[in-house]
């Protein structure tokens, strides 16, 4: 039987905080983690596939939440 996943909306840090409880129960930092499941080391349970994911969703959100933090230039 197939898995449906629920689109949910997730802030910035929350995204933080859920790399951080991987690194604490599993004694790595994520750029380790993800060096290691990028080398095919670590399997592809599903925990090892969300974090995967998250890091993902950090990596690629950490930019647009930094361009929205400094704000849309002004008409001089």
């Amino acid at each position: 039987m197939s898995t449906v996943f629920k689109p949910e909306r997730i802030e910035f840090a929350e995204l933080s905080r859920r790399l951080s409880e991987y690194e604490h129960k599993y004694k790595f930092s994520t750029i380790e983690f993800f060096r290691r499941y990028s080398a095919g080391e670590l399997g592809d349970d599903e925990d090892m596939m969300m974090w995967a994911g998250i890091y993902h969703l950090y990596l690629t959100s950490l930019p647009v939440r930094q361009f929205m933090l400094k704000g849309l230039p002004t008409a001089a």
